[in-house]
């Protein structure tokens, strides 16, 4: 990849995460200003970035545009769309539908909670895998030989004192995910934060993603967050059988 593209990628990402001067944008770069106006003066002739009124550069709309074609050619994403709002209308809580991509779980949509309280996540970011439950919920129905291999290789930060912190505890921690049928967030990514989620199944069996309901220690405590499992189940279960999937969860009773 060429230096060029290279500095205007990441200049991009920089500007998603906090639009920017131009003197902000050279520092993130390292470069001079001049070098930095070029790369800003090139994504803005793409419609890749705006300035406004002050000189500060923000996503332009064919950013947006590309992101919401991506998004839409997901399959998943489409086909998951009613029971998510079906779910969101049920629970009232935040729901988050993920994916795998190659060894990283994405969100890849997100219906939030009617509170006033917002989550972190945000469509296209990346879950933590020993932490969250979209990954959590995953990982498990992946091959033991896959799970074993993800396993040894995540960097295990503890985010708060509940955070899994080895790879045995967190094989243990998948193996009770597949014997429940759903994975379990409990204050592990944020102290303030639960959540459960189920994984979304192919028609050959292959997990190909999962739904999670989030709720805030504020708006609602840990085991009325259990009790929704059936509405959860019901979401999953009917994604993956749209998918054309026909097997059971362990805890298919529940639904």
């Amino acid at each position: 990849m060429s230096q060029t593209v290279q500095r205007a990628i990441q200049v991009l990402g920089q500007i998603a995460e906090r639009p920017s001067s131009i003197e902000q944008i050279a520092s993130f770069m390292g470069t001079h200003r001049s070098t930095a106006l070029r790369t800003l003066q090139v994504l803005e002739a793409e419609q890749m970035v705006v300035r406004d009124s002050h000189n500060v550069f923000r996503l332009g709309r064919r950013v947006i545009s590309l992101a919401n074609a991506a998004l839409e050619n997901i399959d998943l994403r489409s086909v998951a769309a009613p029971f998510l709002t079906d779910l969101s209308h049920d629970v009232e809580h935040t729901i988050h539908l993920a994916m795998l991509e190659g060894d990283t779980v994405v969100y890849i949509d997100k219906r939030e909670a009617k509170q006033t309280v917002r989550m972190y996540s945000r469509i296209g970011n990346t879950a933590p895998l020993h932490c969250t439950g979209v990954a959590k919920a995953i990982v498990a129905f992946l091959p033991p030989e896959d799970q074993e291999r993800i396993a040894s290789t995540i960097d295990y930060v503890a985010h708060t004192e509940n955070t899994i912190t080895s790879t045995g505890e967190y094989l243990s921690d998948l193996q009770a995910t597949i014997e429940r049928g759903y994975a379990i967030d409990h204050l592990e990514h944020e102290p303030w934060v639960n959540c459960i989620a189920a994984p979304v199944f192919e028609a050959s069996g292959q997990v190909i993603g999962s739904v999670s309901i989030t709720t805030t220690t504020l708006s609602c405590d840990y085991n009325t967050l259990l009790s929704m499992v059936p509405q959860l189940f019901k979401a999953s279960f009917g994604i993956s059988r749209e998918f054309g999937w026909t097997g059971n969860s362990p805890n298919s009773d529940e639904v």
